[in-house]
């Protein structure tokens, strides 16, 4: 019985912590801001623009995906908000690994999955956007970032 309590608190434990590594790494490194959500949001879209040197057209277009791209990573943000909220009240209520924890761990996981992809084909959609030499340094920025610990 402790064995199985052990097991599910590490397996939680574990989860959260992936899930919260993944949403940082998405809103922090994996798309540039458009200045509406915050200081480190601002630092990555001025040091995007900086290190890429992005001219006035490029700008144009890459406004156009990424509002595309913000709208859709605000309703996953808003989604895991949701399910974390269910996770905590079926904590408090339940307080073991009932299946209903269990059904707001796997939406939260889903939901994380989606904005990582989202993300991901965010960072594929502005590859056209940019030359030869600026995708070679937003890919290495990128892969950079996932790298570091």
């Amino acid at each position: 019985m402790i064995q199985r309590y052990f097991t599910a608190i590490l397996f939680l434990v574990l989860f959260l912590t992936t899930a919260f590594a993944g949403l940082y790494i998405g809103q922090s490194y994996l798309h540039s801001d458009t200045g509406q959500h915050g200081t480190h949001g601002d630092h990555w879209h001025n040091m995007f623009h900086e290190r890429l040197q992005i001219t006035k057209a490029q700008e144009q277009q890459l406004l156009v995906i990424e509002n595309r791209f913000h709208a859709q990573r605000t309703a996953l943000e808003n989604e895991i908000y949701r399910a974390n909220q269910q996770l905590a009240t079926a904590i408090r209520k339940d307080k073991a690994f009932s299946p209903q924890v269990q059904e707001a761990t796997n939406k939260i996981h889903k939901t994380m999955g989606e904005l990582q992809n989202a993300t991901i084909k965010h960072y594929f959609q502005m590859r056209p956007v940019l030359t030869d030499e600026q995708n070679l340094k937003l890919e290495k920025m990128v892969t950079d970032a996932l790298e570091s610990k």
